[in-house]
């Protein structure tokens, strides 16, 4: 591991210390989800994404199961539309607001809106990682819609190692970003196409350092010149005020500020935060 960054980063390097939410912060009611949904999300995506996003947003769901061992409610959403890979309807993983529980270091209402903006910093890094995500009004009111991903069902090839490891690197330049606190091992998924899915963003966007990641042993490291390279381009000051723009219905204030500040001190300094080994470990599921 390379030596610590010697300029201190005020919102990427931790200090230990922990804040509780602001009691002035909006609370995310379906006011609030109508606000953000008026805001044309479904134009700020990847363009790659356009389609399914649109059918994220619009298809009629067909059928809704519930999906058991999460701490917050999320259901399987079955649409009336095709999947972009097989021959079979579109499926979504659709987390309501309502079926979100409180949490003491996380604005009440908040998660749902936190899993698309995570969506929209990957697409601006164009990395891709994170599942085309939407806001919808479902089942069972307000929440998120992300695509489902058809895992790997095989070990993969000696060959293809080397290229799922250099998407962690990206992965990692993401959760720096949003702030993740919670990577854990079982949010990464391998697609059927050999490319790493970052899923369940919903704990990000602290004003304050609190990244939690299973990729701790990258901390201290420096940032591979193709994750670089992203990460410069969205911290370009018309990228960033654009993004930031998109942003701003989902998150609150202080979050957004904190937000510009990561992408502009990390990419000054694009060298991995270094985490404390035990507070900067996501809690696994064993």
């Amino acid at each position: 591991m390379a030596d610590r960054p010697r300029r201190h980063r005020p919102h990427l390097d931790p200090t230990g210390e922990v804040e509780l939410p602001d009691d002035d912060e909006p609370s995310a009611d379906r006011e609030r989800f109508l606000a953000a949904s008026t805001a044309a999300l479904e134009d700020s995506g990847r363009p790659a994404d356009r389609e399914i996003l649109a059918a994220l947003l619009a298809a009629k769901p067909l059928r809704i199961a519930e999906l058991t061992y999460g701490s917050n409610a999320v259901f399987l959403l079955e649409l009336d539309a095709p999947d972009p890979t097989r021959d079979e309807p579109l499926r979504g993983i659709y987390k309501p607001m309502r079926g979100e529980r409180p949490l003491w270091d996380f604005p009440r209402h908040t998660l749902y809106l936190r899993e698309v903006a995570a969506y929209l910093v990957d697409a601006a890094l164009g990395a891709g990682h994170v599942p085309p995500t939407v806001l919808r009004d479902g089942p069972l009111g307000p929440g998120s819609l992300q695509l489902y991903v058809h895992g790997l069902r095989e070990v993969p090839a000696a060959g293809d190692t080397a290229g799922v490891n250099a998407q962690l690197h990206d992965i990692a330049v993401l959760d720096v970003l949003i702030n993740n606190a919670d990577r854990k091992r079982a949010h990464l998924l391998l697609g059927e196409d050999l490319r790493l899915r970052a899923i369940d963003n919903a704990l990000s966007f602290l004003p304050y350092p609190r990244q939690r990641t299973a990729l701790l042993s990258l901390g201290g490291s420096a940032v591979p010149k193709r994750s670089r390279n992203r990460l410069h381009h969205l911290a370009d000051a018309t990228v960033l005020t654009e993004l930031c723009g998109k942003l701003q219905p989902l998150l609150s204030p202080r979050e957004l500020a904190a937000f510009a500040a990561r992408a502009r001190e990390f990419d000054a300094d694009p060298v991995y935060p270094v985490l404390d080994d035990w507070d900067g470990r996501p809690f696994e599921w064993w």
